[in-house]
């Protein structure tokens, strides 16, 4: 009778796994449906995004070069649109998924991008209302972490303390700069192409508004000194501070929710995150350009 009932429970143990591959691979299945159309789009515009390459590369002409850079950022932001329109089809989705660990997974690996940015809150509640096995499984206490440092880092939060050493070996504490400055953290690094492009753009803001109460602290992620170093006396950025996440051994990018370079974080004299900025592109320039005259041309 033991040997019955043992094999028994074998059975049913089986049979829900069973059960519950087939689920998840009709998920899977249901996944693919949804994003054919955006994907369609993101294969398409991907298309142009090349031609346009080629032809900046090949193109002589000044004028005619800042037209196809123009025409590259104009694809760039309908990509991003995209992506968020995606996002979106995804949200409704795991809402309607909530035992399954692949519709978590949908959500978690937008998490950090650019296209959930501003989606905090629906993130939240999407994931609140996964059954508990799931908020339990190890991605979901990952998940869980990751809108931590989310929350912390998002506009209108408090910005995340730090005291770190810069590059002259004194200590930067953000404390230090309440109710004096606005700071405009720059999360990059010297191999980081966008990054640097921006550069001369950064350096123009803080030339305009230095006098007027902005601060600059560029924080980098390279793991090698002496190219950090290097690239700040090439670019003649040394009129702002600077610190290194790997000379600190500091976690700082991980309170900020950095999880790609450029990231730009404009914070207060209140201490409070105003603005924050992930990736590069002529929108998010103009965006900081705007906020910044807002706060020191209106005064």
């Amino acid at each position: 009778m033991k040997k019955i009932n043992f094999l028994f429970i074998i059975s049913i143990f089986l049979i829900s796994c069973f059960c519950s591959a087939q689920d998840e691979a009709s998920i899977e299945k249901e996944i693919m449906e949804l994003h054919k159309p955006t994907k369609i789009i993101h294969d398409s515009i991907s298309n142009l995004m090349k031609k346009v390459n080629l032809e900046i590369e090949s193109e002589k002409d000044s004028v005619k070069r800042n037209q196809l850079t123009i025409r590259l950022d104009t694809l760039w932001n309908a990509l991003d649109q995209n992506g968020i329109n995606e996002l979106k089809l995804d949200f409704d989705f795991a809402r309607k998924h909530p035992n399954s660990q692949r519709a978590l997974h949908l959500i978690r690996i937008s998490v950090g991008r650019f296209v959930g940015m501003n989606f905090y809150d629906t993130f939240v509640e999407v994931f609140q209302n996964f059954s508990p096995e799931i908020k339990n499984s190890e991605e979901g206490k990952e998940m869980a972490e990751k809108l931590h440092y989310f929350k912390q880092s998002k506009v209108g939060s408090i910005a995340p303390n730090f005291s770190l050493k810069d590059i002259n070996n004194k200590t930067i504490s953000l404390a230090d700069f309440k109710s004096k400055k606005y700071i405009l953290i720059d999360f990059w690094a010297s191999w980081c192409a966008p990054c640097r492009e921006e550069l001369p753009y950064v350096k123009e803001l803080y030339k305009k508004y230095q006098q007027q109460g902005l601060e600059i602290i560029s924080i980098t992620k390279d793991e090698k000194s002496d190219l950090w170093k290097n690239a700040i006396a090439k670019e003649k950025i040394e009129s702002w501070k600077h610190i290194s996440i790997l000379e600190n051994q500091s976690t700082v990018d991980k309170d900020y929710f950095v999880n790609g370079i450029p990231h730009k974080v404009l914070i207060d004299k209140n201490g409070i995150i105003i603005g924050k900025w992930k990736g590069s592109g002529e929108n998010n320039k103009h965006d900081l350009q705007q906020q910044l005259k807002s706060i020191f041309e209106a005064q």
